[in-house]
């Protein structure tokens, strides 16, 4: 029902007490590793709560390879991997005992990505979740994908991320043409402020202060849960997974902002990007919550 287009990531987590000063040093008290990359987080996500999902990207001929694809065989997810280097793309995460985390990307397989995807994969489905590679001809890559997607009538959602939203609205604008829906942390919409003109849902994570969501001009806010932060690695993705769930289920803007800072505060209490509740869990959270039209989410 949903393909992921986006980066095949290995995270490797390294546990600090607190970031170093420029050119100072921290001791690093645990390391743990999982698969990770934003579009790969939330089609896991989804895949664990029982929807149907494709995970298009490149890998390596290494271990890591095998590892990335195994885990999202764990929930389900069908991989379409083209494999173009030695190593697979990594990303190594230092989180302080705060929760927050820094990022040091290594690209590897994933600098290397071209949109392969053929007109059998455009006919699957009736999502498309587009997350950026980190790559000189990833925007590209993307806008030949989102166009090829909304010609086969699919809902196509963007996750700028930081590499698309430092680049301006106007150098992305073309992408958001073929976009219907796109998720953003408020540091992203700060710098891609007016994209809510240009797409049909602006759906923005606001952290402590929970979500909100613009469509139409009508906008729409979910506070946040109570929740100890131990990793905030994977917050949004797994916000966006949540409200994903939430949207293909039939459940109305608000519900769905309310079930993505629900999943989010999930896994925000434990250490990796992939820590989602079980679906009978998230079932119940939605027990009593009334379901709405599709047409609230599309053009």
């Amino acid at each position: 029902m949903i393909s992921g287009v986006g980066p095949a990531l290995i995270d490797r987590i390294c546990m600090v007490d607190e970031f170093p000063s420029k050119g100072g040093h921290a001791v690093v008290r645990r390391v743990e590793k999982h698969a990770g990359g934003a579009a790969g987080n939330v089609v896991y996500g989804l895949g664990k709560f029982g929807i149907k999902a494709r995970f298009f990207s490149v890998i390596g001929r290494d271990e890591d390879g095998k590892f990335y694809l195994k885990e999202m065989e764990k929930a389900g997810v069908e991989c379409i991997f083209e494999v173009l280097d030695s190593e697979t793309g990594r990303v190594d995460v230092y989180v302080d005992k705060s929760g927050e985390r820094t990022f040091f990307v290594f690209p590897n397989s994933s600098e290397k990505f071209y949109p392969f995807l053929k007109d059998e994969h455009y006919k699957w489905g009736m999502y498309f979740y587009l997350d950026p590679f980190p790559s000189k001809n990833s925007l590209e890559s993307h806008i030949v994908i989102a166009k090829n997607a909304k010609k086969h009538g699919k809902t196509v959602m963007l996750n700028p991320g930081y590499p698309y939203s430092k680049l301006g609205l106007k150098s992305i604008k073309e992408l958001l043409e073929h976009t219907d829906i796109v998720f953003l942390s408020a540091d992203e919409y700060r710098m891609l402020r007016g994209v809510e003109k240009l797409v049909h849902l602006t759906v923005i994570t606001l952290g402590r202060k929970g979500s909100m969501a613009i469509v139409n001009g009508e906008k729409f806010h979910a506070d946040s849960f109570e929740t100890k932060v131990v990793d905030s690695t994977g917050a949004g993705d797994s916000f966006t997974a949540g409200f994903i769930y939430g949207m293909i289920k039939g459940y109305s803007i608000d519900v769905c902002l309310k079930l993505g800072n629900f999943t989010a505060s999930y896994n925000i209490q434990r250490i990796g990007a992939r820590n989602y509740p079980e679906k009978s869990v998230v079932e119940e959270f939605l027990k009593g919550y009334s379901k709405s039209s599709r047409e609230e989410f599309v053009r």
